[in-house]
């Protein structure tokens, strides 16, 4: 496939006005998911202490050792700078695939990923979200430029830093399989080449499971996540969970206005109007993408507890309303953006839970919030001497017992 257009000199700014809205919170802690402080200990015990111990199921011992080396170089400052460093690389590439996807508004798009508060937050966190975002969208990229064996490492880093991304790496294969089917009624050659690129990849990023796998007593347990006492997880709560906590990735304001784009009588712009290079991407792109956000949406259902899941969704997702509803009014696309960042300065909660992080049932209470980040600062100041869990949880709940 021949490469369209790259990103324009004039779009680059958005990266260093990203860069320095956030440089300041990765002076203040390694951040506020309770995960981050798991991934420090297990790190320490592992590499320091020589007894294998990772944070949590299925196993995220590829993230705690890079974590483990970077934080002996210099603490929190430079894990959260590094996470930093891979977040500016990843609006890089959103920059960059906006533009040969055709996406009409790219800097407004871009910069709603950007304003994004679960994007901003784990951009600048010991945390291991953008890490494996990184190896989706290179994977993705190198998919669709059909360099199927320059695909495999990338997706088997995603796959072994962050276990769950095997599924939206299922949906991306699956989608880029699914169109040719459509389109031919048949399997192609290719078609097995691009399975093969996603078996080559599990195999490669699967070898750190062998660790989860002695270390959950040679047994396929680690397969099984953590999501709390049963009484949480009726099938109304489940559901309430993931509609509720989707509503909140760009939350419930963006939303009702980009339901409200698709009532604008603008005509999109008609693929004649598009060089055949973006043609061509955008027929190979679209079903890659509508894969991956569909099982990451199939995979939120089945475990809808942190919104920070919907990450890869949230990427791709923006990508393909930039060529669609968000395409039909730079006023819309402007509008979206500015709810999304509203998120980021105070948060309109709709509903209360009975136990607050333990619900199993809710109650309609509107209320206005502190916005993702005024309580991600108030938090981090909170931890910023801590990097053991025990420390994150006495500091979060004095007195508590654990």
């Amino acid at each position: 496939m021949p490469r369209p257009r790259t990103v324009p000199n004039s779009l680059t700014w958005l990266l260093v006005v990203f860069a320095l809205l956030l440089l300041p919170l990765c002076l203040v802690g390694y951040g506020t998911d309770n995960d981050t402080y798991s991934v420090l200990e297990a790190g320490k015990n592992t590499w320091a202490l020589h007894n294998p111990v990772t944070s949590r199921a299925p196993g995220y011992w590829v993230f705690e050792a890079i974590v483990y080396a970077i934080r002996n170089l210099g603490g929190y400052v430079f894990t959260n700078l590094a996470t930093l460093l891979v977040a500016l690389v990843v609006l890089w590439r959103f920059l960059v695939i906006a533009t040969r996807l055709g996406v009409r508004y790219p800097a407004v798009v871009a910069a709603t990923l950007a304003a994004t508060p679960v994007f901003a937050i784990a951009s600048t966190s010991t945390i291991d979200y953008v890490w494996s975002l990184l190896g989706i969208v290179l994977f993705v990229e190198a998919l669709i430029a059909d360099r199927l064996a320059l695909a495999i490492l990338p997706a088997a880093f995603a796959f072994a830093i962050r276990g769950a991304n095997s599924v939206v790496i299922a949906g991306a294969i699956a989608g880029a399989v699914a169109l040719p089917l459509l389109r031919e009624r048949r399997i192609s050659a290719q078609s097995f080449r691009i399975v093969g690129v996603g078996f080559a990849a599990a195999i490669l990023g699967g070898l750190p499971y062998i660790a989860s796998y002695h270390y959950w007593g040679d047994s396929f347990g680690f397969v099984h996540g953590i999501i709390g006492n049963p009484e949480m997880w009726s099938m109304k709560m489940r559901v309430g969970r993931f509609f509720y906590k989707t509503s909140y990735l760009f939350g419930p304001i963006a939303l009702t206005i980009l339901a409200g784009c698709s009532f604008v009588a603008v005509p999109l712009r008609r693929p004649s109007e598009d060089s055949p290079e973006t043609v061509k991407y955008r027929a190979a792109a679209v079903p890659i993408f509508l894969g991956m956000v569909i099982a990451n949406l199939l995979l939120y259902l089945k475990y809808p507890i942190e919104i920070s899941y919907l990450i890869p969704a949230a990427f791709f997702g923006l990508l393909l309303l930039g060529i669609s509803l968000l395409a039909r009014s730079r006023a819309l696309a402007i509008a979206f953006l500015a709810a999304t960042f509203s998120l980021d300065l105070v948060t309109p909660q709709l509903a209360a839970p009975n136990i607050p992080g333990k619900a199993t049932d809710a109650t309609f209470h509107p209320t206005l919030q502190p916005g993702a980040i005024p309580e991600d600062v108030r938090l981090r100041i909170v931890l910023r001497s801590c990097d053991t869990y025990i420390c994150y949880y006495d500091h979060l709940h004095p007195g508590a017992s654990r």
